[in-house]
């Protein structure tokens, strides 16, 4: 019985996360272990404010001022997630990349959530990335809906990716922490994460059970907005 009341605990917790801090696979761009179910989709959309100065040499003369990102998730089955992002990027244009993550571990008490994923897997930006990641929450309630504050340790290890600003991300390790301040009414949460060559930060907010999800923070040198909403498609 104590099993199975921590495992409904961890369940609750992680539907509280989803709402408060992150649903997708994704948290920005940065992959993580956390993984849609099946039917369940996951809507967003961002918009980078670029500071031109933090930009690599290649690019900085095109005198970039913003990203416009939207993404879709999609939980295929509950071990296999779907995700399509598009950047439309300020004087480069349009792009779409695919990426796949399969869950290998599912996160129980003693184990954390392990994928394996890769990014960009038609190859847009030259080639795909592929990388492992885990997350485990540090602190759930053994019983009951979470009251919070609840932390999620992420950490990863990947291959160079560089779909964002022609910058190697997700090369090495990387990862960060999720704090859920706050699980409703309103739910607040806190991302830091580190992609191997940015710090990441975010405040989420959703102000009650099944609205969307607002959030912004800094992304390196730039600053970042976004919108998404998750629901079950079945």
């Amino acid at each position: 019985m104590k099993h199975r009341a921590v495992s409904v605990a961890l369940g609750l917790l992680l539907v509280a996360l989803g709402a408060g801090v992150a649903s997708a696979g994704d948290i920005v761009t940065v992959p993580t272990a956390n993984q849609l179910k099946a039917g369940e989709i996951d809507l967003a959309g961002y918009y980078i404010f670029v500071d031109n100065d933090a930009l690599v040499d290649a690019i900085q003369p095109l005198d970039i001022t913003s990203v416009r990102a939207q993404t879709f998730y999609m939980g295929l089955t509950d071990e296999v997630e779907l995700d399509i992002h598009r950047y439309d990027v300020d004087k480069v244009g349009k792009e779409s990349i695919y990426n796949l993550n399969v869950l290998v571990l599912k996160e129980d008490a003693k184990w954390p959530n392990v994928v394996i994923g890769g990014r960009d897997l038609t190859k847009v930006y030259g080639h795909a990335s592929y990388y492992l990641c885990s997350a485990k929450t540090l602190n759930p309630p053994v019983a009951g809906p979470p009251t919070g504050p609840i932390y999620r340790l992420h950490l990863s290890v990947g291959t160079e990716d560089n779909t964002l600003f022609a910058e190697g991300r997700h090369e090495g390790l990387f990862g960060g922490v999720q704090i859920l301040f706050r699980p409703s009414d309103p739910a607040v949460g806190l991302i830091v994460l580190y992609d191997a060559t940015d710090i990441i930060t975010g405040l989420t907010y959703v102000p009650k059970p099944n609205w969307p999800t607002f959030k912004g923070g800094t992304f390196g040198g730039h600053w970042w907005v976004g919108l998404s909403y998750t629901f079950n498609a079945k």
